[in-house]
């Protein structure tokens, strides 16, 4: 199979155009597949060193961490019961728990943040391997809420051929980039 057989196996070049053109800040990202175990989906980073000011900006719970709560302990085994118990400290921000699943704008998302980013991620709400249309409404809603970090976006959220954003061409076909 081809990259373009692959990237558009679920939808056409013109839904992801249109798709693109209807959006600010999220991209569609294609899955790695294979092993992966990823799926479809529409992400949009950004950069901070805040992220407890930019959850608070989106509406969403800050989830503080306290002193001398228990970590799990690398290379030792843990049911996953025992382990969804501890928290996940955000890189560079300790005391800062992982935003995880989340609602924002009233649709489910998945935020995660590293020491100097925060990344959105929307799948379908029955298959979150997928990307639909309800997702890109998903997406649009929550670009509101983004608006006011804008200049805070990173674009493209992904740096690589499986993050796209496609345009028309002064020909007036679809392409990527």
């Amino acid at each position: 199979m081809t990259w373009d057989e692959y990237l558009y196996e679920t939808h056409t070049p013109e839904q992801l155009h249109g798709w693109a053109n209807s959006l600010a800040y999220f991209h569609f990202c294609r899955a790695y597949g294979g092993h992966s175990n990823d799926g479809d989906r529409l992400l949009a980073a950004l950069r901070t060193d805040d992220p407890a000011g930019v959850l608070t900006t989106l509406g969403l719970p800050v989830k503080h961490i306290p002193p001398g709560t228990p970590q799990a302990v690398p290379g030792q085994g843990y049911t996953v019961q025992e382990y969804a118990r501890f928290p996940s400290p955000i890189p560079g921000h300790p005391g800062l728990d992982q935003p995880g699943w989340v609602t924002l704008a009233g649709h489910p998302a998945h935020v995660w943040a590293t020491a100097t980013t925060l990344t959105i991620s929307v799948h379908d709400a029955t298959d979150i391997y997928a990307v639909s249309e309800s997702a890109v409404a998903a997406a649009r809603a929550m670009e509101r809420l983004l608006a006011p970090l804008s200049a805070h976006v990173i674009d493209p959220p992904q740096n690589d051929r499986n993050c796209v954003c496609l345009h028309r061409s002064t020909a007036g076909e679809v392409s990527g980039s």
